[in-house]
């Protein structure tokens, strides 16, 4: 029995020993621009066809400030490209990508590297939503007959929403490496995210170490219910401006969707993060399948670095 409880006890500490908060370890003055490249795919629901998107995205990293409170931390998507029809583009890249090209985001984070909070807001959403009023004003210009389902005015005010401070944090934080910072990771940790398009998954890390080199996998599976899905394509539907005379056929038909095996949402993806030393990452990959509705989608991502100066 003294010999399984000190078995127990031994196993126990090897598994506090191995856990690792991922923590920046930047300099003032680093520099490091990225470009994730991605493709994907979307077969659409009852066999009518397949779309293919492309994008390339571009994203620089400067640290302005460093204390042993933190940093001071710009970054700007400095340059974004896709190539696909508008629908797929729409179900495949966040929106809030496309507001915050070319926008100055001055974060401050804490000593591990994680935000807390965007020192530049109002001038980072006053950019965003010149953005984001320029493509609105594109769309009803061109398509007319948006406004009878999407009045524009929803539209602006479910935007506004979007480029609250706390929802940009999040984004930046689910959709970069930025949301590592400050973890405390083991192998075999996990914890409920909140990822694209809100929807819930359960995350698994394994982790390891290589010369002072911090790599990191994780691995997420959807974790939601029939009616976590409804509230989710509800509240999705709301944050495009869509009003209640359209959300409710949603409420209405659920019973009729879900007949039709078009209420099940899975989620399955893959990320390795390999980080240097220093904290910076230094390459990643995600391989992403979706389904919903009768889509099925699968996004295939890389992220290299293209410049650094540390």
């Amino acid at each position: 029995m003294k010999t399984i409880l000190f078995s127990l006890l031994m196993l126990g500490a090897s598994t506090i020993a191995d856990a690792q908060t991922v923590k920046a370890e930047f300099n003032k003055g680093d520099t490091t621009v990225y470009q994730t490249v991605a493709k994907g795919t979307m077969d659409m629901p009852m066999g009518a066809g397949r779309e293919q998107l492309s994008t390339t995205v571009d994203t620089r990293y400067v640290v302005l400030d460093k204390s042993k409170n933190g940093y001071r931390l710009e970054t700007t998507i400095t340059s974004l490209k896709y190539d696909g029809k508008e629908e797929v583009v729409s179900q495949m890249v966040s929106p809030e990508e496309k507001y915050l090209e070319g926008v100055k985001m001055v974060f401050l984070t804490d000593a591990n590297g994680k935000i807390t909070k965007i020192e530049n807001y109002e001038e980072v959403v006053a950019k965003a939503s010149e953005n984001a009023l320029a493509e609105i004003e594109k769309l009803y210009k061109e398509n007319p007959a948006v406004e009878q389902i999407m009045p524009k005015g929803n539209v602006i005010m479910a935007i506004s929403k979007q480029l609250e401070e706390p929802n940009i944090i999040d984004f930046i934080e689910y959709s970069t490496f930025m949301g590592l910072y400050g973890k405390k990771l083991s192998n075999g940790f996990k914890e409920n995210l909140k990822v694209v398009q809100d929807v819930k998954t359960t995350a698994t890390y394994e982790t390891s170490e290589s010369q002072g080199a911090l790599n990191v996998k994780r691995t997420q599976k959807s974790n939601m219910t029939d009616e976590d899905v409804k509230a989710m394509i509800i509240s999705n539907m709301k944050k495009m401006g869509l009003g209640e005379e359209v959300t409710s056929q949603i409420e209405n038909n659920w019973g009729q969707m879900k007949a039709m095996g078009m209420t099940n949402l899975t989620y399955d993806s893959t990320e390795t993060f390999n980080f240097s030393p220093k904290g910076w990452v230094t390459t990643a990959t995600l391989n992403r399948k979706v389904e919903v509705m009768g889509m099925s989608m699968k996004l295939d991502q890389n992220t290299t670095i293209t410049k650094k100066n540390w």
